[in-house]
């Protein structure tokens, strides 16, 4: 009995380390690598934005739970689970402002759309895709620009004045040459001008030609830098107050 019982032991040690090989390498077969953008995305104040993330190799990812948080925190930008967008667990702030682009889910590549973009969302998102207990995620960095950077209130005042003072200048310069003119003419050739002209022409200062003429140009400029001044107290009034309930 002994003689029939010894060749069975390497048998069944072969037969045990065969199963555990093919549990091995079932279970990584099902595993995968997220990829997200490697650099950074930028958007506009006000804008939308889009998110891409896949994984790799592809496969169908309807079935699996894929979403978007904002670390540390792990703020819920967007959930996508048992076939369909969780909104109940977004975080409040990106309530109605997300949407998912399914159209690739079949091949393992899914897109987040952010709609008016706000100052808060620059900064680190994190994409995931969970398949049962097995999860891989990627993160992503957003860039966030102000639609007017390049132009400061310095710069702006100084580009409404500029042409203001240009053309006071020459509007004051044509009305000086013109009176120099006039009166080195002769008395007759003056009253035969007076006819045409209003007698009153030379006796008016330069500066109020000057003002009669500015006026029009300096209002809408004025008015651009109030707008402009009001519309980035708005802006920083909301990166402020979205920092101070970031929930």
């Amino acid at each position: 009995m002994a003689s029939l019982s010894s060749p069975s032991l390497p048998s069944c040690l072969c037969s045990f380390l065969l199963l555990l090989l093919l549990r091995v390498s079932s279970s990584y077969a099902g595993q995968f690598r997220v990829i997200g953008p490697r650099q950074p995305i930028r958007a506009l104040v006000g804008d939308e934005v889009e998110l891409p993330c896949r994984i790799s190799p592809g496969k169908n990812a309807t079935g699996m739970e894929v979403g978007w948080y904002r670390p540390p925190f792990s703020r819920v930008v967007h959930l996508y689970r048992n076939g369909r967008d969780q909104d109940g667990e977004q975080a409040p702030e990106y309530r109605g402002r997300t949407e998912l682009l399914k159209d690739a889910i079949g091949e393992g590549k899914v897109t987040l759309r952010i709609r008016n973009v706000r100052f808060s969302d620059e900064g680190g998102f994190t994409c995931f895709f969970r398949d049962h207990s097995y999860q891989e995620e990627a993160a992503i960095e957003l860039k966030v620009e102000d639609p007017f950077y390049w132009v400061s209130p310095a710069v702006l005042v100084l580009l409404a004045v500029l042409p203001v003072l240009l053309l006071q200048i020459t509007v004051g310069l044509v009305f000086l040459c013109l009176q120099y003119r006039l009166r080195g003419k002769l008395r007759a050739e003056i009253e035969n001008l007076h006819r045409t002209f209003d007698p009153h022409f030379l006796r008016v200062p330069c500066w109020k030609i000057t003002l009669f003429v500015i006026v029009p140009v300096l209002g809408p400029l004025v008015a651009l830098i109030i707008c402009y001044n009001w519309l980035h107290r708005r802006l920083a009034g909301q990166f402020l107050e979205e920092l101070r309930n970031p929930f």
